[in-house]
């Protein structure tokens, strides 16, 4: 592979590639071309939405240059390869006529292919917030992993892939907003400390009606939740050691644990974020 497709790949998704299947005739390059038509897209692609308008950019550039950068594939059983990085490039090629393009061949199993189509998209920044918290979910709830597991495979911290799988406890409508840029996940992450589908209703329309920065939604909200400093007072500090056995908690079960003592006991409140994600909270806590 060439220094310029090494560039254009990514150093963290390279990284995180199996080495290439090559032929001994293939030994010096590491890619083949194979009919664009063998090709069916990735059927875990985290990414949902295209821009039409930059496929159509990309479509001419490589009408004009040839498709410089191989695409990502599996080899299938049926003879035909399935897609691991590359889906605007597929596309455009398709949308550029072309009949062959350039692959590197790699074996990968879903729990790879599904990380990796991330990974290049999260590089690339393609994924909407939306796309990005589903596709950690995803790896969350078909893979058996926590928060910190995804974070690693990605090259977040926890907090990040924690703050954008919040996202999917939005009402749709919000989250739909939020996928189509209407306004900012941190706009929609304010939504979140509302009580209620109405008054979280009721909030989002201000946002798109006044378009306030997401430091005036947050203060609109405390207002609507009364949690100012005065309510912020009320309550039991907790001690060091709960402290430490909350964020254990936390690390153990991969998302958000809160504490709340009173007198000799008190609450947990452990979150989730679907059904698929309280069935891995669940197994992680029975053991099974």
């Amino acid at each position: 592979m060439t220094q310029a497709m090494k560039r254009g790949l990514g150093r963290g998704l390279e990284s995180l590639l199996p080495p290439p299947i090559t032929s001994e005739a293939e030994e010096g390059s590491g890619y083949r071309a194979v009919p664009i038509d063998s090709i069916i897209p990735n059927r875990q692609q985290p990414r949902t939405v295209f821009d039409e308008e930059k496929l159509r950019e990309l479509s001419a550039s490589i009408r004009e240059q040839g498709l410089i950068q191989p695409l990502a594939v599996s080899r299938l059983s049926d003879g035909r390869y399935e897609l691991i990085a590359g889906e605007r490039r597929l596309r455009a090629s398709r949308m550029a006529g072309l009949e062959e393009v350039p692959v590197v061949i790699r074996e990968v199993d879903s729990e790879g292919m599904l990380a990796l189509s991330i990974i290049e998209n999260i590089q690339r920044e393609d994924l909407n917030p939306i796309e990005e918290a589903n596709a950690y979910q995803e790896l969350m709830g078909q893979f058996n992993h926590t928060q910190d597991d995804v974070a690693k495979k990605v090259g977040k911290s926890r907090v990040a892939v924690a703050n954008c799988v919040r996202l999917l406890r939005l009402p749709r409508v919000v989250q739909d907003d939020v996928a189509s840029g209407r306004y900012s996940a941190g706009h929609a992450r304010a939504i979140l400390a509302v009580e209620g589908l109405h008054e979280q209703l009721k909030v989002r329309e201000r946002i798109i009606r006044e378009m306030p920065t997401v430091r005036d939604v947050e203060k609109m909200v405390q207002a609507l939740s009364g949690n100012g400093k005065k309510t912020a007072r009320k309550g039991t500090a907790l001690t060091p050691q709960m402290n430490e056995l909350c964020e254990r908690m936390k690390q153990s079960l991969g998302t958000k644990v809160a504490l709340a003592p009173g007198g000799n006991g008190g609450r947990i409140t452990i979150e989730y974020y679907s059904p698929q994600d309280l069935d891995r909270i669940f197994s992680r806590i029975i053991g099974s």
